[in-house]
């Protein structure tokens, strides 16, 4: 099995990611949330799992080749312009123990609505209209900046907070300094990762909220990603280190309100756009198809030139009924020649996810990429039907640039086309425990085969204008 090789992005025709050799890689996998810190609800249930050495080995089996791994800033940073040095160490275990199952890292600096800290307090009463909020993740206390305003929120809607609004209006404007104690942040964990080709880049801000008011939250993203992006480079430069790529969020109601950052600003030369697509799965704020979110992804990419990568979808009930949602997700993904992380690799019963409410009781069954069993946290295993769909052969990188892809979930039929100006070795990953798959194709010259928990590598070299097909032996 090859080693990890340091990734970058392209920008302009040739948009996507590559590596060192030049190859277009593919980035499929999963998001990792067990080292954020959530807040947590009820004393009895934990809010994440823990993680080991195995959970990674799994993730590799089934074919997947990254990991979109949740840090906190509130566990980076607990006290203003105080890093935990031990919180590092476990991002860097995390990271390690990716690396030698075969896995790239993206590391996310999460938050969802601002942070653990703004929890309705016991016995306030929210009115007829509104409901309490339990706490999430993200910032430390100290940055959580509210002016007083009504931690209540609408029903079902953590986003619709007086108190989270304030909180992002205050980030975005700098007050007593938390946007600025932010960015240092993120250098320290940059630098610290600056020499490691096998962290794929760093996702700066999961769903950004708009403030309190959504006209102008395109000014405001500008403005972060302006001091975030250059701070990155600066530690990557001081550290020895070399540029990984940066992926960019839009502003949490996309795909339905368009607020982005400015193209003019965002002129970094390794930049991916890695919105979420949850159409037809959480449709709160989102009433497109699942095709209609893939075109406003590639549009929006367009815009800047760059390549898109979706940093969560999923479903989260009935797999058989949704099975077919899955696999029409997958033929965009497919179509568009992307990749993606699902949400997410295992829930605990005390996620925030979880409980919804204050005092909220989890259903007693769960459904991610794995069942877990409620209040227990028994984790029952991998969903099938997902794992049908996610496991599907897919090409993890190719000589030159990758011009289709086709690839059957139930047939395990792969087709992929390309170019190289010169020969190069493709890597393809297909599923099963059975027999080797045949392979056939145009400007295939030779082909070499690993067998691999879960699977089988496939290694073809390829020259000029290729197509490679791979079926399952008859």
């Amino acid at each position: 099995m090859e080693g990890l090789l340091p990734l970058t992005a392209r920008r302009g025709a040739d948009a996507g990611i590559y590596d060192s050799e030049g190859r277009q890689v593919l980035l499929r996998g999963v998001n990792v949330n067990s080292l954020g810190d959530y807040y947590q609800d009820n004393a009895e249930l934990p809010p994440v799992l823990p993680l080991s050495e195995e959970d990674f080995r799994e993730m590799a089996a089934l074919g997947f080749n990254v990991v979109r791994l949740i840090v906190s800033w509130s566990a980076l940073e607990p006290q203003p312009g105080r890093h935990d040095a031990n919180y590092l160490g476990r991002i860097r275990q995390a990271v390690r123990w990716a690396n030698t199952a075969g896995l790239y890292v993206v590391l996310d600096m999460h938050q969802d609505a601002w942070g653990k800290y703004i929890a309705t307090p016991a016995g306030t009463n929210c009115g007829g209209t509104r409901e309490p909020a339990i706490g999430w993740d993200g910032a430390p206390q100290w940055a959580t900046i509210t002016d007083g305003r009504s931690t209540c929120r609408s029903p079902g809607v953590r986003e619709l907070s007086p108190a989270v609004s304030q909180a992002f209006e205050n980030f975005y404007a700098d007050r007593e300094g938390i946007q600025t104690a932010f960015v240092r942040t993120w250098a320290y964990l940059a630098g610290a990762f600056a020499r490691e080709a096998g962290v794929a880049g760093y996702d700066l801000f999961n769903e950004p909220h708009w403030g309190n008011n959504i006209i102008g939250s395109g000014v405001k993203l500008t403005g972060l990603y302006g001091r975030l992006i250059p701070a990155i480079r600066e530690a990557e430069r001081a550290a020895g280190g070399f540029p990984h790529i940066v992926f960019f969020e839009p502003v949490v109601l996309w795909p339905v309100d368009g607020s982005l950052p400015d193209p003019q600003v965002m002129a970094d030369p390794h930049l991916v756009f890695a919105p979420h697509n949850y159409a037809e799965s959480i449709t709160g704020f989102n009433p497109l198809t699942i095709e209609q979110v893939f075109e406003k992804a590639r549009a929006d990419a367009e815009l800047y030139q760059v390549a898109f990568w979706i940093g969560e979808y999923g479903w989260f009930s009935d797999p058989a009924a949704n099975k077919s949602r899955v696999a029409r997700y997958a033929a965009e993904e497919d179509r568009h020649k992307v990749g993606g992380a699902w949400w997410q690799w295992k829930q605990s019963c005390g996620d925030p996810h979880s409980i919804g409410i204050p005092g909220g009781t989890p259903a007693s069954l769960l459904i991610h990429l794995r069942y877990t069993a409620c209040p227990a946290n028994e984790d029952l295993g991998l969903v099938p039907e997902w794992v049908a769909v996610l496991s599907r052969p897919y090409p993890r990188g190719v000589p030159g640039r990758l011009l289709s892809l086709s690839s059957d979930p139930e047939s395990s039929r792969l087709e992929i086309e390309g170019a190289t100006g010169t020969a190069g070795v493709a890597d393809i990953w297909y599923p099963g425990n059975g027999r080797v798959p045949w392979i056939s194709g145009d400007g295939v010259k030779t082909a070499r085969i690993e067998r691999v928990a879960g699977g089988f590598r496939v290694y073809p070299t390829v020259e000029g204008r290729y197509r490679v097909v791979l079926t399952p032996p008859t």
